[in-house]
């Protein structure tokens, strides 16, 4: 646990829990205001991952979840996502996430299995046999320390995808999900590689090949 100071008597005590929650958010969709609030943001579709995570920092967090609207003119449609803050606490985690308003990873990052797992909840996605975690907003040498962090810590072997996305290698898949899967929650599993599943599309696709 870490007590986090706002004021001479103002104090915010973070578990190591929560704390691994908030280091998987913020190499994902997570974004630390000026004012030092923690900003979680998440679409319609997911929006059970956003609740779990409201929950989850409760004892740190604003009650209120509020709803979004945007209207996009592009396609004529109206997108709708929920979002919250965390408290005005982590003015300190901003300068070590952030230069000149810039998202970064820093080098002292403590990734733990959870953290992994709510990264890939953010960013990851399984498709067509490929894992791949969408890193666009960080630098090469930020990309570059994610994939040796997670081959040091982890023995995850990766690639880079398109120079901006990390793919997990297929001879690391089981690996990787045996993991993360434990903390997958329900909404988040067809994130998953099932490799049944995977077998039997496999088997169905050679077959009509025949």
């Amino acid at each position: 646990m870490q007590e986090l100071h706002r004021r001479k008597n103002l104090v915010l005590a973070v578990t190591s829990h929560q704390e691994e929650i908030l280091i998987g958010s913020l190499l994902g969709d997570a974004y630390i205001t000026a004012r030092g609030q923690i900003q979680f943001e998440q679409s319609v579709h997911q929006k059970e991952y956003l609740f779990w995570k409201h929950q989850e920092l409760s004892s740190i967090s604003y009650k209120n979840i509020s709803i979004v609207k945007r209207f996009d003119k592009r396609y004529k449609h109206e997108n709708i996502s929920y979002r919250f803050w965390t408290r005005q606490y982590f003015i300190s985690w901003r300068e070590k996430f952030y230069f000149k308003s810039k998202k970064l990873v820093p080098k002292n990052i403590q990734l733990t299995p959870l953290s992994l797992a709510v990264w890939y909840m953010d960013d990851g996605c399984f498709s067509d046999n490929k894992c791949i975690i969408a890193t666009d907003g960080f630098s090469q040498e930020d990309i570059s320390f994610l994939q040796n962090l997670l081959l040091e810590k982890f023995n995850i072997k990766t690639s880079v995808k398109n120079e901006s996305k990390i793919m997990i290698k297929k001879e690391s898949f089981n690996t990787f999900f045996s993991i993360i899967s434990p903390h997958i929650i329900l909404s988040m599993r067809y994130k998953i590689f099932d490799p049944v599943t995977t077998s039997r599309k496999r088997d169905a696709n050679s077959d009509i090949n025949l």
